[in-house]
């Protein structure tokens, strides 16, 4: 009785080999296409952040500076210098300068309230510069002020600037003068400002028709 015979190794059977190599072909394959995916070459390069700003977010509104008045912040769109050169020596006592004009124009209409001129919408203000030099001891007011602009509108001096009042003989004093402007398209807009104030000295002589005086002045803005 012959014995059964156990068969060839499954590494002699000719289908073996031949899935074998259909696999190694299909891996050569699989390897050579990730290698296309590749790019040919690669840069690289330094990337800087930043906060992101309010343009960038869309945001149109935008406040190049901040003026003070009364202890109050305003956001200001734009501001012009006029530099003026005005000497007024008609009185005696005191001889008055204005050295500059500052015309502020807000980034928005601003509530004020005014002493004199009750509350209304600032669109802008006006800061003038003077010197007053004694020629004797005197009291002078600027900060108490009258400004008329060109367009008609008018108003008094009522802040908190408190440079002037009693000045003595010799003395020399400076300090600005700020008033709101009501009606304000841009900051050369204006074209003349007339300001008033008052002035005087104390007198024994009942004759002295020249202790008192009155500033009347008018700045062409060119």
């Amino acid at each position: 009785m012959n014995e059964s015979n156990p068969g060839k190794p499954w590494y002699k059977r000719w289908w073996v080999w031949i899935l074998a190599i259909v696999l190694i072909i299909f891996f050569i394959g699989f390897i050579g296409g990730s290698s296309d995916d590749k790019p040919a070459s690669s840069t690289s390069s330094n990337a800087t952040g930043h906060k992101t700003t309010n343009q960038e977010k869309g945001a149109t509104k935008t406040s190049h500076s901040t003026l003070t008045v009364d202890y109050e912040n305003y956001d200001v769109s734009d501001t012009h210098v006029y530099t003026v050169n005005y000497v007024n020596a008609d009185w005696d006592a005191a001889k008055v300068k204005v050295d500059k004009v500052t015309i502020y124009k807000l980034s928005e209409p601003h509530k004020y309230e005014s002493a004199n001129d009750g509350n209304f919408k600032a669109n802008g203000f006006a800061q003038i510069h003077f010197t007053i030099k004694a020629n004797r001891d005197i009291e002078a007011y600027p900060t108490q002020g009258t400004i008329v602009y060109g367009d008609g509108e008018q108003h008094e001096a009522d802040s908190a600037e408190s440079w002037d009042g009693e000045i003595s003989k010799g003395v020399i004093k400076s300090g600005n003068v700020t008033i709101p402007i009501q009606k304000l398209s841009k900051v050369t807009s204006l074209t003349t400002l007339r300001f008033k104030f008052d002035a005087y000295y104390d007198t024994d002589n009942i004759d002295d028709d020249n202790s008192d005086h009155k500033y009347d002045f008018t700045l062409n803005l060119q």
